[in-house]
């Protein structure tokens, strides 16, 4: 048994030493960091619509609120006058 245990590893020392990848690193990071740029500009897009969209809806019931304001001082206006 000790003998194919210093075969095994006679064998695991000949193996070729792995060493890292230097670019590999740098590569991920930036790919990490457009992936967050994007995912950034995306939210601030997002919320810049959301803003114009509010800001619409805002003045659309702005507008709605004085029509229906000058619908009820006419008719108030005519039932007085009948």
């Amino acid at each position: 048994m000790s003998t194919n245990d210093d075969r095994f590893f006679e064998a695991l020392a000949r193996l070729p030493r792995i060493a890292p990848d230097a670019g590999w690193e740098s590569r991920v990071r930036a790919r990490c960091h457009s992936a967050i740029l994007r995912r950034a500009r995306f939210r601030e897009r997002a919320r810049r619509n959301l803003s114009h969209a509010a800001l619409a809806a805002i003045s659309g019931a702005a507008v709605l609120c004085l029509y229906l304001a000058v619908m009820l001082a006419e008719v108030l206006r005519l039932t007085k006058h009948s």
